[in-house]
């Protein structure tokens, strides 16, 4: 673990915790100086009837040191100490997520026994933050609060297009960015709905960026991309919200939250807790806790507090063929880059809900994450102030059809709220996932294990309003037919 404190105008000095597994400060080996500990004792020979030493020439004893020192096996690196003890129990197995450790499981217990590569892969990013201790943060470059979108295909526009509507229509005044890839620039008409929002579109690809991004990367969905937008915005507090996230209200006030004022950044829980099989801990040299994930889809980030994390976020994404085999997609490259350098976050308490239908045979199917304000304002209201449909986008629309008028049919893809009643602060509670009987990609909650009840609520009585507003606003729900 690496310990930084926040450079402002010169370069912090960056200091490394020792550990066993951490290189140590001596000089190396080389013909001008060996470590004392390094040396085979060198016993010369002894006269037992003169009871002399015979003494060696200077000459002599250095011949014979450079042998013992060439006939010597190369020391190996020592294996990293397993960090994942603390999570191989069955209360953090019970809710790791399948897809993912289907996935990866089998490369990850491989992974375990590299200890060349882990030490290796340690030491990589270790090496990032010294170097990147030079890239001080940018005095007087940033300034105020805003929020920050990622967007390129069609559809990823029209969603945050209509996110900014529901956003303006709570009077938020915030000041929008919205930042693509130089292949993904937005349409003419596009950009003059984004400007009609008082919303700026910002390339990635300006070279006067602090972290400017020329290309795309090989993977489909550019998840690289977050860190990148964050860093670059001219904001210095930034809300960022994923393109398929919707708000229910101004989240204007989250920028006061003592949560956050006390942190310098706010993150959000997901449904699953990372596997204790996985490389990650072993590679960021950190613990595994009994503790949920972090779902990306909102995260508030004061830039001047959290430059040095934010970078090995960044840093994190750009390696993503490493570190994508461990984490899935960017989403806890930020909470894993925060504890790597021992940085303080406030991971919001209060457990999500789902919203969703129900399927053929009358199951509930979850597709939409819901996540709520932290404790200080959720006292005050305690409605869910995000709506995420993560697994909406990807579900095709016809299952959510319903008669409205006759000969008028519209989509209404949330019908209930399902939510457990007492998930603040609660790692005991069983999330899963399935497929339904007409093929839908599903999220359900569990009970009859020890966790608490869970409590239905129709999806319109505890937003009214949302869902016809979302869709007057031009809202894609499910994915076309």
């Amino acid at each position: 673990m690496l310990n930084f404190s926040v450079p402002e105008a010169e370069p912090a000095q960056p200091q490394t915790a020792t550990t066993s597994t951490q290189p140590t400060d001596e000089a190396p080996e080389t013909e001008d100086h060996i470590p004392f500990s390094n040396l085979t004792p060198v016993i010369w020979d002894y006269d037992p009837e003169t009871t002399k030493k015979a003494q060696p020439t200077i000459q002599e004893a250095e011949v014979r040191v450079s042998q013992v020192n060439a006939e010597k096996e190369p020391e190996l690196p020592k294996p990293p100490s397993d960090r994942s003890q603390k999570c191989r129990t069955y209360d953090v197995a019970r809710n790791t997520d399948t897809n993912h450790n289907n996935a990866h499981l089998d490369y990850w217990e491989q992974f375990q026994q590299e200890t060349d590569t882990i030490a290796r892969y340690r030491s990589q990013w270790q090496q990032f933050v010294i170097d990147d201790s030079q890239n001080v943060y940018p005095v007087n470059a940033f300034h105020g609060r805003g929020i920050v979108f990622v967007a390129g295909n069609r559809d990823t526009y029209q969603r945050v297009i209509t996110s900014i509507y529901l956003l303006r229509h709570h009077h938020c005044t915030l000041p929008i960015e919205v930042w693509h890839l130089p292949d993904e620039a937005p349409s003419t008409a596009i950009i003059r709905q984004l400007k009609a929002l008082n919303v700026m579109p910002r390339d990635l690809s300006n070279q006067k960026l602090v972290r400017p991004m020329t290309q795309r990367n090989g993977t489909e969905k550019q998840f690289q991309i977050k860190p990148a937008a964050i860093i670059n915005s001219e904001f210095e507090q930034v809300l960022y919200m994923d393109s398929d996230n919707a708000p229910t209200a101004d989240p204007t006030f989250l920028f006061d939250t003592p949560e956050y004022k006390a942190n310098g950044a706010l993150f959000w829980p997901d449904y699953w807790k990372t596997n204790a099989a996985n490389g990650i801990f072993n590679i960021l040299d950190i613990d595994c806790q009994d503790e949920w994930e972090q779902e990306s889809g909102q995260m508030v980030i004061h830039k001047k507090k959290s430059w040095r994390p934010l970078q090995l976020a960044w840093y994190m994404n750009q390696n993503n063929d490493i570190y994508f085999q461990f984490l899935n997609g960017d989403k806890d490259t930020f909470k894993y880059a925060w504890k790597a350098l021992d940085h303080s976050y406030d991971m919001n308490p209060i457990y999500l809900a789902m919203a969703g239908t129900q399927d053929e045979d009358g199951e509930f199917c979850g597709h939409t994450m819901l996540q709520f304000p932290p404790p200080s304002y959720a006292m005050v209201n305690s409605q869910p102030l995000f709506v995420h449909a993560n697994l909406l986008k990807v579900t095709s629309s016809a299952h959510f059809m319903q008669q409205d008028m006759p000969g008028i049919r519209k989509e209404r893809p949330w019908r209930f709220v399902k939510q457990y009643t007492e998930s603040k602060g609660n790692t005991y509670l069983r999330p899963e996932f399935y497929v339904s009987a007409d093929g839908r990609p599903c999220m359900d909650f569990g009970t009859g294990q020890g966790e608490p009840a869970i409590r239905v609520t129709a999806f319109n009585e505890m937003l009214p309003d949302f869902q016809r507003l979302y869709f007057e606003y031009g809202g894609i729900g499910g994915a076309a037919s």
